[in-house]
């Protein structure tokens, strides 16, 4: 390996005492290929297992907590004891080659499918009209908010129990969490909506069930993170804003997350409206400080771009669309072979990266990743 990326394999230490071997990771991404009844399929296993030697902190795609916040067809679920067998060989393939399996969590909220729900509607924190084609979905009462916090720390005993190293909590990419911060889709009156602190108070409310049933069944050695998007990007409303990001980020570490997780599709991007000056991921680096683990994800290509995120302020980068691209990144670095990087999916690759054909079908269908005949 080439001394120029050695820092890309330096050890880190989450504040519970646990060592990663490296900065690296895969990043969470729907794979729309779970079995009908939600457990974790076949073509699942493989995919798995073919990615797990990228990184030490390798997270899943998001599991539903609760029937009715179901989000994908074909989504694995977390609320039901049926999904255990299955979630146990799940966590055996990602921890095949050393990494920390992580179980990312989710409720979709507003998002989900009503079609995929016993009670074909959607709920929200408020019922806020969607886009066009989209329904209104209907506000939660105060009893089915508590529900929901239950539904994250069930699923978080079944992680447990199924053997994975720890949770994320996805509060992030419009989904229920990111719904209650937000003051657009939040419109709520009482002790969950108006001021931020009131529209905080939902996923800090998760987090706190789920630190509940980790002391209660986990030891210390469980890792508990947390996914957010670092403002709202939506063209027609202001959204909240980097600046009340911040504010979320200081609660998650005074409450003792052990990592933050930025979702980015550019890890250069620089907040909205600004032209200029500081990228989202050093803005939020400068205001972490190193206290806990600084996770961040966006169109990492190369060992270089690895790098060029770490200098940004990142302490581990993860790959998404790479790592469906090229399996064996991080293999190659290690024997200096990084010029064999795969940039795209050649002709003759198609069929040979243990990618489920449902989400091949979308990823190409939506150009995620490029088919090259070269």
């Amino acid at each position: 390996m080439k001394s120029l990326y050695k820092d890309l394999f330096n050890e880190i230490t989450l504040p519970n005492g646990v060592v990663l071997n490296d900065r690296l990771g895969v990043a969470p991404m729907t794979t729309y290929s779970g079995n009908e009844d939600g457990t974790v399929s076949d073509e699942e296993l493989s995919y798995y297992n073919r990615r797990a030697g990228l990184g030490s902190l390798y997270v899943t795609a998001c599991i539903a907590v609760s029937e009715n916040g179901i989000a994908f067809p074909n989504q694995f679920i977390g609320f039901d004891d049926s999904a255990l067998p299955r979630l146990k060989q799940l966590a055996k393939e990602m921890k095949s080659k050393g990494s920390k399996a992580i179980l990312q969590m989710q409720h979709g909220g507003r998002q989900s499918k009503p079609e995929l729900i016993k009670a074909n509607e959607t709920v929200a924190p408020s019922a806020v009209p969607g886009e066009a084609g989209k329904p209104t979905p209907r506000e939660l009462t105060e009893a089915e908010i508590y529900a929901i916090i239950e539904d994250f720390g069930e699923t978080t005993k079944r992680a447990i129990e199924a053997g994975f190293d720890g949770v994320e909590i996805h509060g992030a990419n419009t989904y229920l969490l990111q719904q209650f911060v937000s003051s657009v889709t939040n419109q709520r009156q009482d002790q969950w909506g108006g001021t931020l602190v009131n529209r905080m108070r939902f996923p800090l409310a998760v987090m706190k069930k789920v630190q509940d049933i980790v002391a209660k069944y986990a030891d210390e050695q469980f890792i508990v993170g947390y996914r957010l998007s670092p403002e709202e990007n939506n063209e027609k409303t202001t959204g909240y804003t980097i600046e009340e990001t911040k504010i979320l980020v200081e609660e998650l570490i005074d409450r003792g997350i052990h990592y933050i997780h930025v979702s980015l599709f550019e890890f250069k991007k620089t907040p909205k409206g600004a032209e200029q000056g500081d990228s989202i991921i050093r803005i939020l680096a400068d205001q972490i400080k190193g206290r806990v683990p600084f996770v961040a994800v966006g169109s990492v290509k190369t060992p270089e771009d690895a790098l060029l995120a770490m200098a940004e302020g990142a302490d581990i980068v993860v790959m998404g669309r790479q790592a469906l691209i090229d399996p064996e990144w991080t293999e190659k670095i290690k024997q200096g072979k990084e010029q064999e990087i795969n940039p795209v999916i050649k002709q003759n690759m198609v069929g040979t990266l243990d990618i489920p054909q449902n989400m091949w079908h979308l990823i190409t269908s939506y150009g995620m990743v490029t088919v090259s005949d070269n």
